[in-house]
Parts: structure tokens; sequence; C-alpha cells
């Protein structure tokens, strides 16, 4: 073997082990299992992936006073059709428990992004028209892994006012 593959053998192991020693020593907690989903519940919407965005949600996923999964998605289908340079940026996450125990199955965010695009030919930022989408999302682990199981849209974006509106 040479001196490079040798080196770059010991890299790799390295960071396997290191890999390893973190996960097994410092395990994310949920609240960061919770982010890593709704980040990639965003780059698959970004990506106009209908499919993808699907394996993030619950099979009795709904958004509240609108649509069930399966509408949803079909919404979403129609949607990613007819945009193009679509964009999701999350500006801010704030979890209604700041350290969810590992025991927890039930959880809910606030998420705060940017969602930009072009549709028939029309430049567009956020669905609400305020220049930033705000909901809550409810997420729920099934089978060790967090997925969203309801999303509610809010009026405001600012995070203070934005858990007063939980109860209505």
């Amino acid at each position: 073997m040479t001196d490079k593959r040798k080196i770059l053998v010991a890299v790799v192991a390295l960071a396997l082990v290191g890999w390893v020693v973190r996960v097994t020593f410092f395990p994310p907690d949920e609240n960061a299992k919770i982010e890593t989903v709704i980040r990639f519940a965003a780059a698959a919407f970004a990506e106009k992936s209908s499919k993808a965005v699907g394996e993030f949600l619950t099979r009795d996923f709904s958004i509240h006073n609108a649509a069930d999964r399966d509408a949803a998605l079909d919404y979403l289908k129609m949607f990613f059709f007819k945009v193009r340079d679509l964009d999701v940026t999350i500006k801010y996450l704030k979890h209604e428990v700041d350290k969810l125990p590992a025991s927890a199955t039930e959880a809910r965010v606030l998420v705060v992004a940017v969602i930009t695009g072009v549709v028939d030919g029309q430049k567009f930022q956020a669905f609400s028209g305020q220049g930033v989408d705000t909901a809550i999302l409810s997420m729920r682990k099934e089978n060790d892994r967090w997925l969203v199981s309801s999303a509610r849209a809010l009026d405001t974006s600012d995070p203070e006012k934005a858990f007063e509106q939980i109860g209505k």
C-alpha cells in the first residue's frame, strides 16, 4: 500500500472512531433531532420533491383547518410544477420545551422561514404576504424517528407572540 493510501485509511478510520465516540458519549438530544428533521424537510421542499417531503410527515398529518396529508401533498405537486427558483431559509426555530427528555414522543416547534420563488414570472416572498411564513409544527416520534404530525400557520413572525396563538 502506498503512503497516501495508508494516510487516507488512517484519516477515515480516525474520523469513524471519533464519530462513534461522539455519538456514544454525547448523543444528540431530542430537540437537535427535531431540528434536523425540520431542516431536511425544508431542503426537500426547496428541491420541489413532494415525495421527499411526504417522508417527513406522519400518515395522519394535517394542516390546521385546511388539509389532510394527501391533499397537502397534492397541492405541493401542483405548486412545484408551477414554481421556479424555489428557496427556503429557516430564520428561527424555537422549541416549546427547551430540552425534551429522550422518552418524549410529542413536541411543538415554532418555525419562522422565508420561502421565495417565481410563479408565472412573478417573484414572491412568503405565502403569508408578511415577508416570512410562521408556523407551529407538531412533531411526533414514530419508530424512534421524529415526523411532522400537523402544521398551523400563524399570523405573526414575532416569536414571543407566536406561542400565545397556540391555544387559539
